[in-house]
C-alpha cells in the first residue's frame, strides 16, 4: 500500500466532499495545514494499481495536483539525511534525474536545487533542474522523464513526495474559453465546481441506487444558461436536460453541446428537445415529455452583482419567493430519491449578513431534506458568495 497526497484548489471543502463522494473506500483525510494549505491537502492509502485504475485527474473537478509520499521523516531530521532522502528519490525513478524542487510548511530547511545537484554529482549521476510551479500546472504534465519534489513540513513530521498527477488545465481552459456561445452574465459557474456538483449529486444517488448506472441518469438544470453544468454532465455519461427563461440562452446551450459533444467524441444526445425554453414554474410532465428525473444540479438567479446594501432586504425577500417556487415546481419531475445540488445567494454587507437559511425548515416540510451541511464557495472578502447545498427528495 502507498500513500497519496491529494492537493485542492481555491474551494477545498467542496473538493473534499467530491473526493469522497466519488471514492468512498478511501476515506482520504485533511492533513493538518496551515496558511495557504489550509484545508487544501489530503492523505488517501490505496495501491498503486487502485491509484491508476481510479483516474482521478480526470474525473474528479477539485484536483489540482496528486503526489506519492516517497518518505516520512521525523521533525528533528536534520539537513544531510533530508538532502540524502532527496537524492534517494530522484535516482530511484531515474538514472539521470530532470527535477524540480519545493517546499510548504513551518520550519523548511534550507535546501535548494544546486545543493541537490552537487550531491548527485558526487553519487556520479547527471542531473538538471527545472523550476517547477506549485500552483499551476506542472512541466511534468508533458516531460514524464521529469520528477517534481514536494517537502511538506507539518507539526510533527516531513513528508517528502513526488509529482504523479495534475490537472490539465488547458483542457479546462478550452472548455471554458472555447465554447461557441458566451455570456459574461450567464456563465459565471466555472466549468470544475459544475464537474463537483455533478460528480458529488450522482455519487450520493448511484451510492443508494445500487442497480443504476452512470449512463441511465437523468439530469436536468432549469437554469441552464450557456450549458456549464449540462456539459460536465454530459462528459461523465449522463442524459442531460436543460431549461432557460432566455431563448438566447437555450439557443446557446445547444450550440456548446453540440460543440462539445464533436470536440470530444462523444455519443450525441437531442439537445434540439432535451434542451427547451421554459421558466422554472413550467416545470410539468408535460414539458419534459412525462419524464422525471434522477438529479437536479443548478445556478439559480443569484440577484445583482453589486447590490446596494439598503436593496438587500427586498432583494432577499425576492428570492426567497424565487427559491420556494422553484423547489415546489422541482417535485413535480423529480423521482423519489432524487438528489439536489443548488446554489443558494449569500451578501455578507456592512451591518448584516443576508442569505436563504431561513429555507431549510420550509424545504425540509416539502420533502426535501439536506444531505450534508452547505459548503461556503467564494473568494477571500468577496461580499456576494455562493452557499452549495445537497438535498434528497423524499
Amino acid at each position: 500500500m502507498s500513500k497519496f497526497l491529494f492537493l485542492f484548489g481555491n474551494t477545498p471543502q467542496l473538493s473534499l466532499l467530491e473526493l469522497n463522494s466519488v471514492y468512498p473506500q478511501l476515506k482520504a483525510q485533511l492533513l493538518s495545514a496551515e496558511g495557504e494549505l489550509a484545508n487544501r491537502l489530503a492523505v488517501a492509502e490505496m495501491t498503486d494499481e487502485e491509484f491508476k485504475k481510479a483516474d482521478f485527474i480526470n474525473k474528479l473537478g477539485g484536483l489540482v495536483k496528486i503526489f506519492q509520499l516517497e518518505k516520512t521523516l521525523n521533525k528533528s531530521s536534520d539537513l544531510t539525511s533530508l538532502k540524502n532522502a532527496v537524492v534517494d528519490c530522484l535516482i530511484s525513478k531515474s538514472h539521470q534525474p530532470y527535477f524540480s524542487i519545493y517546499q510548504k510548511g513551518k520550519g523548511q530547511k534550507a535546501i535548494n536545487h544546486a545543493q541537490i545537484k552537487d550531491l548527485l554529482k558526487e553519487r556520479g549521476y547527471r542531473s538538471r533542474y527545472f523550476k517547477g510551479s506549485f500552483e499551476g500546472s506542472a512541466f511534468a504534465l508533458h516531460q514524464e522523464a521529469s520528477q517534481e519534489i514536494f517537502l511538506y513540513h507539518d507539526q510533527e513530521a516531513i513528508y517528502l513526495s513526488y509529482l504523479v498527477a495534475v490537472q490539465d488545465i488547458d483542457d479546462w481552459t478550452k472548455r471554458d474559453r472555447s465554447k461557441p456561445y458566451f455570456d459574461r452574465k450567464k456563465g459565471m459557474l466555472p466549468p470544475k465546481v459544475a464537474r463537483m456538483l455533478v460528480n458529488i449529486a450522482g455519487s450520493l444517488y448511484l451510492s443508494e441506487q445500487k442497480n443504476q448506472s452512470a449512463a441511465k441518469i437523468k439530469l436536468i438544470d432549469p437554469f441552464c444558461g450557456t450549458g456549464t453544468i449540462l456539459i460536465e454532465a454530459l462528459n461523465l455519461g449522463h442524459q442531460v436536460y436543460g431549461a432557460d427563461l432566455d431563448e438566447q440562452a437555450v439557443w446557446g446551450s445547444r450550440q456548446n453541446l453540440d460543440w462539445f459533444s464533436n470536440e470530444y467524441n462523444l455519443p450525441r444526445q437531442n439537445f434540439a428537445e432535451q434542451i427547451f425554453v421554459a421558466d422554472v414554474g413550467q416545470l410539468n410532465a408535460e414539458k419534459v415529455a412525462g419524464k422525471k428525473f434522477d438529479l437536479l444540479v443548478t445556478e439559480p438567479f443569484l440577484g445583482r452583482q453589486t447590490p446596494k446594501e439598503e436593496e438587500l432586504a427586498n432583494i432577499f425577500k425576492g428570492l426567497s419567493k424565487l427559491y420556494l417556487g422553484a423547489f415546489n415546481n422541482f417535485s413535480k419531475i423529480l423521482n423519489p430519491g432524487a438528489k439536489v445540488a443548488i446554489i443558494f445567494p449569500k451578501v455578507v454587507a456592512e451591518h448584516r449578513v443576508f442569505s436563504l437559511d431561513h429555507l431549510i425548515d420550509k424545504l425540509n416540510a416539502k420533502g426535501y431534506n439536506l444531505v450534508v451541511s452547505p459548503l461556503l464557495y467564494a473568494r477571500q472578502g468577496a461580499r456576494v458568495q455562493r452557499e452549495v447545498y445537497f438535498f434528497n427528495f423524499k
